[in-house]
């Protein structure tokens, strides 16, 4: 029994030996970098959610650049585009939220940065008064402390069936 015990130490203590770990503060690799999630840049994408929840984007669009690029799965369109196209949303839909969300900020060592943001997204419709839950993700690309992209994925099937009612 000793010796059995004593080859299973003997085992790990070499596994663990050989294991290369990679160091997190290496600043070589140019998709390493550091993670944070209450920063200014996380905030600034709980700030557009809830104005998207409360039908009034457009009192966020100074986060964006005036060129910034929205791709909404696969559409890409303007600021303009998106205020209109969400808002429009509200036509169809009550008590449009946002819950469950994770939020975090990822600063890359080669000076890019991207704002994560997981959520599932519920709405009640306006002509059933059912409730649908869907589940998204988004992120924005960040220059010199503005949006320049931005990508925004969801299935739209229950979406585009209730407001087709």
């Amino acid at each position: 029994m000793k010796k059995i015990f004593l080859l299973l130490f003997v085992s790990i203590t070499m596994v663990s030996c050989d294991t290369n770990t990679k160091n997190q503060n290496d600043t070589s690799d140019p998709m390493s970098g550091y993670m944070v999630g209450n920063d200014a840049k996380s905030d600034a994408m709980v700030k557009f959610t809830k104005a998207y929840q409360e039908n009034n984007i457009s009192s966020v669009k100074s986060i964006f650049s005036e060129d910034a690029v929205f791709h909404i799965n696969d559409a890409d369109v303007s600021f303009d585009d998106v205020n209109e196209a969400f808002s429009s949303g509200h036509e169809y839909f009550d008590n449009i939220q946002h819950s469950d969300y994770d939020v975090s900020t990822m600063y890359y060592n080669d000076g890019k940065i991207f704002t994560n943001y997981w959520y599932t997204w519920s709405a009640t419709s306006k002509k059933t008064g059912e409730v649908l839950n869907l589940k998204g993700y988004c992120w924005f690309k960040w220059e010199d402390d503005k949006v320049v992209e931005v990508y925004n994925a969801f299935d739209p099937t229950a979406y585009n069936a209730a407001m087709s009612n």
